[in-house]
C-alpha cells in the first residue's frame, strides 16, 4: 500500500468510524426509547440467516458513599467496631465495601443488621442499554453477506442520510 493509499484509506476508514458511532447511538436510542426491559429480538440477515440477538438490558445498579460525614457518624454510632483510628477516624474499607455490595443487590440503603436508613449511602439504577449478543459465526455470515451484495441497501441507510447533509 502507497502513502498516499494509505493516507486515503485511514482518513475514509476515520469519517466511517465517525458515521458507524452516530448510527449505533441512534439506533441504540431507538431501541431504548420503544422496547421494554428485557425484550429480545432475533438479529437476521436478509435470506433469514441469524447472526446475533439483541436483548434491552436493564441498567446496572451502583451504591456509593455520597457524604461520607453522615456515614461515618452513622456507623461511628451503629456499629463502632468498623471504624478505624488512626490520624482521622474513617470507616473501615472492608466494612464500606460490604455496605456497598448490600446496597447493589438490595437496591437499598437499609442495615440489614439494624433496618434503618443508613445515612451518606446512595443507591442508582442505570438506564437500560441494547445488549448485543452474536453468534460464534457472525462475522463469516456477515462477511458472505457482504459479498453477495446483500448489505449494501442497510448500511447505505445508515451512512446515506448524514453523508447527504454532510452532517459532521
Amino acid at each position: 500500500m502507497s502513502k498516499d493509499e494509505a493516507a486515503l484509506a485511514l482518513a475514509l476508514i476515520k469519517v466511517l468510524q465517525d458515521r458507524l458511532k452516530k448510527a449505533r447511538t441512534t439506533t441504540a436510542t431507538a431501541v431504548t426509547d420503544t422496547w421494554k426491559v428485557s425484550d429480545r429480538n432475533a438479529a437476521v440477515l436478509p435470506g433469514d440467516t441469524k447472526i446475533g440477538s439483541i436483548t434491552l438490558a436493564k441498567g446496572k445498579t451502583t451504591a456509593e458513599v455520597d457524604d461520607e460525614d453522615a456515614f461515618l457518624e452513622w456507623v461511628l454510632v451503629t456499629h463502632p467496631g468498623e471504624v478505624e483510628q488512626k490520624f482521622v477516624v474513617q470507616v473501615k474499607p472492608d466494612f464500606i465495601d460490604r455496605m456497598l455490595a448490600f446496597a447493589r443487590q438490595t437496591g437499598s440503603v437499609v442495615d440489614p443488621a439494624t433496618g434503618e436508613v443508613i445515612p451518606g449511602l446512595l443507591v442508582r439504577e442505570g438506564d437500560p442499554h441494547p445488549m448485543v449478543t452474536l453468534e460464534r459465526d457472525a462475522a463469516d455470515l456477515v462477511a458472505r453477506a457482504w459479498q453477495d451484495g446483500q448489505l449494501g441497501e442497510l448500511l447505505g441507510g445508515l451512512f446515506r442520510p448524514e453523508l447527504e447533509a454532510g452532517d459532521q
